[in-house]
């Protein structure tokens, strides 16, 4: 008896743990992130004036733009895989109920 509520209890915590979210899932396996990222910008070793100080301020500024772009890139596809890892678990589940119903 108590058995069989356990099973009712986690049947019913179970029904309810569907998984919204984006995926990587992908017909040919699984994908690989497709963020790009950034490249350094070259530092002179010395600057000759102040256009050479600003051209290489504004790509400092440009590849901290970038950077954080990756990183949220990054940070997506983790989430997503996050997300994908418990739509296995619950597609797992699934076959071990059904296998343990009679």
């Amino acid at each position: 008896m108590i058995k069989n509520i356990l099973v009712l209890v986690f049947i019913t915590n179970y029904v309810n743990a569907a998984v919204f979210g984006g995926s990587n899932l992908g017909l040919g396996g699984y994908s690989d992130h497709n963020c790009s990222k950034p490249m350094k910008p070259y530092k002179l070793y010395s600057f000759s004036g102040q256009w050479e100080i600003d051209n290489y301020n504004m790509e400092v500024e440009t590849y901290n733009y970038q950077w954080r772009s990756y990183i949220n890139c990054i940070e997506e596809y983790l989430e997503n895989a996050n997300n994908d890892i418990k739509r296995i678990k619950e597609k797992q589940q699934e076959a071990i109920d059904e296998a343990q119903s009679r």
